[in-house]
């Protein structure tokens, strides 16, 4: 009987398990077609903005492809990323509008919309495996009651936990050490624009004051000002550099719904927001100019609402287009000197740090040497800003008590100088901590002209002074640097380190140099680490230490950096 009985419900239960797959099967096939066609909306809809713009397709080029890769396209099927190209091939469409016809590239919809793929099927599968086990609670009943009384089978007990014992932790997660240190940070000034006004009884000052206050209370620093126009302008200080976007969208949300309490009838297209971040030191009067033409360049846009201009972009441009010359800022002592700190990544303590100038600019704030450099070009000019990071850096050694090693990246031009030298070697006379300076030579100089510097190392060998070989780019010439007795450790190129975490080529590389290098005896070291996947593939790789904007942005005093424990 009991026999009997089963096999009428295991005939059902395939039937069920087979009809619930073929809805999958269905389902998936709809929500594939119905993504599809949102594509081929999006495509067509890019084409109607292209000749709504009267772009021209040689002329426009660089404007059009901005604005395909905006909406997840490519016009060349070498600008999208290849992670799974070995796995699935990109679509080819044209999309069409009017005298506009667009050949556009991009990933499968399924593949996009992986997520709501993802989630949608989740939701069905439990729907269907809630549905099953209910069906299976009323066969059994079923099953029961016509089925013989049968003896209780005992409970499986869990073990227990002896009294005293504890449960094994967790995984240390010895990265940890590094994790809490401060980030780099910007500053946010933004504009806003909206087509409806409010009620003219609204105290709109007030009200946004409040808005923004609940919005970000996180942020200590923040204002807001009632612009003439009827806009509003906004000040967010101290947001984290890694979250400059994130805090963007953000406000244009929380602005977005403030509006909506009294214009129900708002879009989020009728709200325009026009950004620019920047450093402490600034011109405000070039923040100001820079967010005016990111709002007007969103009010211009169809498509984006939100646009954004980084300060720092600006400054090689408006350098190079003046005729400021940078020698008078450091003749006059316009600049700070800031330093790196390199962590070890065991311990979380610094091992050295790096000499970093920085000018005083009187209009675009405190400028970064990758700014000013490329405008100083004379023999006189970067003789006078070694000879002064020098001095600093002399200076500090001899205020700092128990200072550790401090690197120096002098010019390439100062490198084949005699008079730096002489100098250098007239300045080190009486200094008792020379020993605890290192001079960054990039590897193609050194590969190139280590003839010529031979008297250069020797000199630096004397004073006990070390070498660091920077921008490696391969374990290839390593053996070279066994020539000098004063070499003291290697630096991985920047393009290595950047976006490590998800490029196995690199992660190849930097493994192949940290191999050789253990067996030189060279440690190896990461610079421009910005994140923490960046920093966990580097460790698990097996370098040792490791300096950027991840850890902390360079300090005025050694005091001020603390080792982490």
């Amino acid at each position: 009987m009991k026999k009997d009985l089963t096999s009428q419900i295991k005939q059902p239960e395939v039937i069920y398990v087979t009809a619930a797959f073929l809805l999958l099967v269905v389902f998936n096939i709809f929500l594939s077609d119905v993504l599809h066609e949102k594509v081929h909306r999006t495509g067509t809809e890019l084409a109607r903005q292209v000749y709504d713009l009267n772009l021209d397709p040689i002329a426009s080029k660089d404007i059009i492809a901005t604005l395909v890769e905006s909406k997840g396209f490519a016009m060349n099927v070498t600008d999208v990323p290849h992670n799974f190209a070995n796995f699935i091939d990109l679509e080819q469409e044209v999309f069409s509008y009017h005298t506009v016809s667009l050949r556009l590239f991009h990933w499968p919809s399924w593949v996009v919309e992986s997520h709501l793929f993802i989630f949608l099927n989740l939701i069905l599968i439990g729907a269907v495996y809630w549905g099953f086990r209910w069906w299976r609670v009323l066969s059994k009943k079923v099953l029961v009651a016509a089925a013989p009384p049968v003896k209780p089978i005992e409970k499986q007990v869990k073990p227990v936990l002896k009294k005293g014992e504890l449960p094994k932790p967790l995984p240390h997660q010895d990265l940890n050490i590094l994790y809490g240190v401060p980030t780099n940070y910007n500053h946010l000034f933004a504009l806003f624009f909206w087509k409806t006004p409010f009620p003219a009884n609204l105290d709109v000052d007030n009200y946004f004051k409040v808005v923004i206050a609940k919005g970000f209370g996180e942020l200590v620093n923040r204002s807001v000002k009632l612009l003439p126009s009827g806009g509003i302008a906004v000040t967010l200080n101290s947001v984290p550099a890694t979250e400059v976007d994130k805090y963007t969208k953000r406000l244009h949300h929380v602005v977005y719904q403030a509006c909506l309490n009294y214009r129900s009838d708002l879009s989020r297209g009728d709200i325009k927001i026009g950004v620019c971040n920047y450093r402490t030191g600034a011109d405000q009067a070039v923040v100001y100019q820079l967010t005016k033409s990111a709002l007007t360049l969103a009010k211009q846009s169809a498509w984006q609402h939100i646009h954004r201009l980084p300060f720092g972009h600006t400054q090689s441009s408006m350098l190079s287009d003046s005729n400021e010359h940078l020698f008078e800022y450091i003749k006059k002592k316009h600049f700070m000197l800031f330093f790196q700190p390199l962590f070890d990544l065991e311990t979380g303590e610094i091992l050295q740090h790096e000499a970093l100038i920085r000018i005083r600019h009187k209009s675009l704030g405190l400028l970064a040497a990758r700014h000013f450099i490329p405008q100083m070009t004379s023999k006189k000019d970067v003789l006078l800003l070694d000879q002064t990071v020098v001095t600093q850096v002399q200076k500090m050694l001899d205020n700092e008590s128990g200072a550790m090693m401090v690197s120096i990246n002098l010019h390439a031009m100062n490198w084949f100088n005699d008079e730096f030298w002489h100098w250098f070697k007239a300045q080190m006379q009486g200094f008792d901590a020379a020993n605890k300076l290192q001079f960054e030579l990039s590897e193609d100089d050194y590969l190139k002209q280590h003839k010529q510097l031979s008297s250069q190392f020797a000199c630096l060998e004397k004073l006990s002074a070390g070498i660091v070989i920077d921008n490696v780019r391969s374990a290839e010439n390593l053996v070279e640097y066994k020539q000098l007795n004063n070499v003291c450790s290697i630096k991985l190129a920047y393009e290595l380190i950047h976006n490590i975490d998800t490029n196995t080529q690199q992660q190849k590389v930097v493994r192949q140099i940290i191999a050789k290098g253990n067996e030189l005896n060279f440690p190896v070291y990461a610079v421009g680490v910005e994140t923490r996947n960046e920093l966990a593939t580097l460790k698990n790789l097996g370098v040792i230490a490791a300096q950027g904007f991840y850890f902390a942005e360079p300090l005025q005093k050694l005091a001020d950096i603390t080792p982490f424990s």
